[in-house]
């Protein structure tokens, strides 16, 4: 026998050997294919699971669960597919291979939705979503309450047109909650592509009848609740909270975490408010490479003293004398310093939420806002309140006229501390 023959003879040989190893494997998918296909013409969503990817952090969900979901999700489906397939789909600005809907779309989704008495997320871009038909969902709460194991579930349409199902269990006195995320695919199918299950580290209503929970372990339990809105919020106060409270906010800048008012500025630190009130009246962040920086007597950028002055004043009621002996204007340069929030001053802390909850008209023709902070991952929906107190002009100008802390519970705030080290008091002395 030559060469060649052995050859073809071992080559032969392997040959079956290989397919005799992965004939039994794929002769059994092939037969449970046809199983399925079989299935599928009674029960479309059977097969569906094992194409699941579990959510992370959470555990798998059984088969028969993730196929009762999957129904649901298709029984949803129907009633949207054409407004899904005859919306507009845009690139995401960051990722290009994902595809959006309009807002537009998704409200007509949502009234579908709810129409047909699904409990459906309202949302909205402009205000918070809230759940609608949230009756079962405060029932549920109650049963939790009485300690007898109930569940409950809600609806989510994705920024893409998919669905985001959610389930909150209360068994045998433990917690979970449920997870799954549907997408459209290729052939115009609604399937769920990622589920799962978590236990529910802590939950709980808030004062105004919201409902918060964590279900993600974190070293820190920072921005790891969510808040669940069931009632849609009062648009004026919200309105009021995006105008003049949010976009200052808490974080790095002390505004409204100390007492002050026109008559005595207290611990209020000007120089951590120039971003903030930049971007305020010119819809644009600042930029530090705009400014020339130094390290001594401490690290600071130089803001020139027109742009700075010009920025901040518009907005209270302080003579220019005062204003640069509190802010550390530097009269040989004419600049003052400023900060960005770094790794050298930065405070960290929890997320919390500002809620407007009264506005106030007084005789001077100001408005008092009164304002609760809430902090979920602080298992807290009333961290401590404040009043703000504004002076309204024409052409939507305003002034900041004070501050006063209204309630502080056990729980610590977030830092009032000055970024520049050389505004800095002692903790006792700044919280007054």
């Amino acid at each position: 026998m030559n060469k060649n023959k052995k050859f073809y003879i071992v080559l032969l040989i392997f040959i079956i050997m290989f397919t005799g190893c992965t004939q039994q494997p794929n002769s059994g998918i092939e037969d449970n294919q046809v199983k399925q296909d079989e299935i599928l013409q009674d029960e479309p969503v059977k097969a569906q699971a094992n194409a699941v990817t579990s959510i992370f952090s959470g555990e798998n969900l059984s088969d028969d669960s993730i196929n009762k979901i999957q129904k649901k999700c298709s029984d949803l489906g129907s009633l949207y597919k054409k407004i899904y397939l005859s919306a507009e789909k845009k690139p995401l600005s960051d990722w290009d291979n994902q595809k959006v809907i309009s807002q537009e779309s998704i409200d007509e989704i949502e009234e579908v939705l709810r129409k047909a008495g699904y409990p459906v997320l309202n949302s909205s871009s402009i205000y918070p979503a809230f759940l609608e038909h949230s009756e079962n969902f405060y029932a549920f709460w109650q049963s939790v309450q009485n300690g007898v194991d109930a569940e409950t579930s809600y609806w989510e349409v994705s920024d893409s047109g998919g669905l985001n199902y959610y389930e909150f269990q209360y068994t045998d006195g433990k917690a979970y909650s449920v997870n799954a995320f549907a997408q459209w695919d290729e052939d115009g199918q609604l399937k769920i592509d990622s589920a799962g299950r978590r236990n529910v580290l802590n939950w709980d209503m808030t004062y105004n009848g919201d409902f918060y929970y964590q279900d993600v372990p974190t070293d820190r339990h920072w921005e790891a609740s969510i808040l669940l809105r069931l009632k849609p919020v009062d648009k004026t106060l919200f309105d009021l909270n995006e105008r003049y409270i949010k976009p200052i906010g808490y974080y790095n800048v002390n505004a409204f975490l100390c007492n002050w008012d026109t008559s005595d500025y207290g611990n209020l630190c000007f120089n951590d408010l120039f971003e903030s009130l930049y971007k305020m009246e010119n819809g644009d962040y600042i930029y530090t490479d705009h400014f020339e920086k130094e390290q001594y007597p401490y690290f600071h950028y130089c803001v020139p003293a027109e742009l700075f002055e010009n920025t901040i004043l518009p907005y209270f009621e302080i003579p220019l004398d005062e204003f640069r002996e509190r802010t550390l204007y530097n009269s040989e340069k004419d600049i003052y310093p400023w900060q960005d929030i770094n790794v050298s001053n930065v405070s960290y802390f929890p997320a919390v939420i500002s809620d407007v909850m009264e506005s106030v008209e007084n005789i001077d023709g100001s408005i008092t806002l009164k304002v609760c902070v809430m902090c979920p991952d602080m298992q807290t929906d009333r961290l401590f309140t404040h009043e703000v107190t504004i002076m309204l002009s024409d052409g939507g100008k305003f002034k900041y006229l004070g501050n006063k802390i209204t309630y502080t519970g056990e729980n610590e705030l977030p830092s009032s501390q000055p970024r520049i080290s050389a505004q800095r008091t002692d903790a006792s002395k700044a919280a007054k």
